[in-house]
């Protein structure tokens, strides 16, 4: 065999330290030489070609003193982070994107979940790197106009989020300990985002126990709570160190400031195409918006025949018939489906008249209590999760009218008995109220995406169609629940919890609740 050879530009004190062989895609193993002069001579893999690699550029599959590389490249390069990133690389480098095809599904998930977290541990030595950045001033000495800006042009193109990553990295600097769980991978860089956000609201006069104590709860929380869960649940991490009523008080006093700040903020515009269809964008304060995407959901769902006289349905006969795309297309996309929702909502003003798919439709509920409604000193809850001030409920209140619930209210019956199979729309209110959602464990469907359940007795077989009989499931996991036969239990604290025929242990979805 020919001998090439390898020109590495190292230091050469650190060639002699590292007894170097290389393992050629042949399968045969060139014997490292002994360094000579400022420039390391070695022998090099066949495939290497002998040319001259730049410090930092790796030759095909190496192995260092028989330990894999990246374990010799943080001990080795001059500083632990130098290793360690240059191991990623030598890592990723080995791993080929067409390998996956043909994995076991139970071996991919496993795959994906881990390598969600080491997402989650890169991002953190991101931020910190960010940081260390933005503190050095290095952009300016290389004229750039911001670490942001410097980090997009190098990588990537997209300054917004150069700008929002030094964002999150500077946030970061006052939650060391979520810095840490992010890092270790128990939690994702949005959830550390929020908690941090959340640590840095907190008030003045917090102590660093306090603080230790919020952050140390959110962490926690972010385990079992999805991010808007989650989110809304930092609105309150007073309540570690406050009374509740502090803690109530301070909530609403921050949303009605809030809600003062997106009710100016918003904004309507709509162009003309001149093609018949009109181009247009808003911004709204979440309540509105919620109302909104409940009325636009309400109408555009494919599983209920109401509504087909509106201008877009299909024709019935002619020799158009099926030829104009409706909203009942079950083949439409969902930004399709929704934009006709939309337009529907529109021609069908106002939204008392708007049917429902789930008995809840266009229906955008407000939880509170008596005490909220009279007084005014703690936030309501909008069927989404969306948190609002007493004052936005007290005015939701007075524009739409109140409508007694489930608990006492007499406006319907809420026990119809054997006689009556579809839950009424009183009964789906109040299973919303308890429920909050569909009731499978992991899933995040509010309750207007839902159905009503028999959980202790099959319709066909004797069931009541009462509050006791219901839970609320979204429509994929209520056919799930028949198909597998999922039993279904309700605790003594008046959750649901939900387990497999073949599995032991009973699972709840957990949900945030104020």
């Amino acid at each position: 065999m020919r001998d090439t050879r390898l020109i590495i530009r190292t230091d050469v004190r650190q060639c002699r330290s590292i007894g170097v062989r290389w393992w050629s895609s042949r399968g045969n193993i060139a014997t490292a030489l002994e360094p000579t002069g400022t420039d390391c001579d070695w022998p090099a893999a066949p495939d290497a070609g002998g040319r001259r690699l730049d410090t930092g550029e790796s030759v095909r599959r190496p192995l260092l003193q028989g330990r894999p590389m990246s374990a010799q490249l943080v001990d080795q390069l001059p500083h632990p982070l130098q290793g360690g990133v240059a191991a990623i690389e030598d890592a990723l480098d080995r791993m080929r994107v067409e390998a996956w095809t043909g994995l076991e599904p139970g071996v991919v998930r496993e795959l994906a979940e881990r390598l969600l977290r080491i997402e989650a541990r890169v991002r953190a030595q991101q931020l910190a790197a960010t940081r260390a950045l933005e503190a050095s001033g290095l952009a300016k000495q290389v004229g750039a106009t911001s670490t942001g800006a410097m980090l997009a042009r190098s990588f990537g193109g997209d300054r917004r989020a150069g700008e929002a990553m030094v964002h999150q990295a500077k946030a970061l600097e006052g939650a060391p300990a979520t810095e840490q769980a992010l890092a270790g991978g128990r939690i994702g860089a949005k959830q550390a985002e929020v908690i941090a956000g959340a640590i840095k609201e907190l008030p003045d006069d917090t102590t660093a126990e306090q603080k230790q104590a919020c952050e140390d709860t959110l962490i926690g929380d972010a385990a079992r709570y999805s991010l808007p869960d989650l989110r809304s649940r930092s609105k309150r991490i007073t309540d570690q160190f406050r009374p509740e009523a502090e803690v109530d008080a301070a909530e609403n006093d921050s949303l009605e400031a809030q809600e003062k700040r997106a009710w100016s903020k918003s904004q309507f515009w709509a162009r003309p195409n001149g093609d018949g269809t009109t181009t247009g964008g808003f911004t709204l304060p979440d309540a509105q918006a919620d109302m909104l995407t409940t009325a636009i959901k309400a109408v555009s769902a494919p599983r209920r025949d109401h509504l087909r006289d509106h201008p877009g349905a299909q024709s019935e006969g002619g020799s158009d018939a099926g030829s104009t795309a409706s909203v009942y297309d079950r083949d439409l996309d969902h930004r399709t489906r929704l934009g006709m929702g939309f337009a529907e909502v529109c021609s069908r003003l106002p939204g008392h008249l708007l049917p429902g798919r789930s008995g809840l439709g266009a229906t955008l509920m407000v939880r509170l209590d008596l005490d909220t409604l009279v007084r005014g000193v703690k936030a309501a809850t909008l069927s989404t999760g969306t948190r609002i001030s007493a004052s936005q409920a007290r005015l939701m209140a007075c524009h739409l009218g109140l409508v007694p619930q489930v608990f006492g209210g007499r406006s319907l019956p809420l026990d119809h008995g054997h006689e009556q199979r579809l839950f009424t729309r009183a009964q789906k209110q109040a299973l919303a109220a308890r429920d909050h959602g569909c009731v499978f464990p992991g899933c995040d469907r509010p309750p207007e995406d839902c159905e009503g359940h028999h959980w202790r007795q099959p319709w066909a077989t004797g069931a009541t169609t009462t509050l006791d009989d219901g839970v609320l499931l979204c429509a994929h996991h209520h056919r799930l629940v028949h198909q597998d036969g999922w039993l279904i239990r309700d605790t003594a604290d008046g959750h649901i919890e939900l387990r497999h025929p073949a599995a032991g242990t009973w699972q709840r979805n957990h949900r945030w609740r104020p």
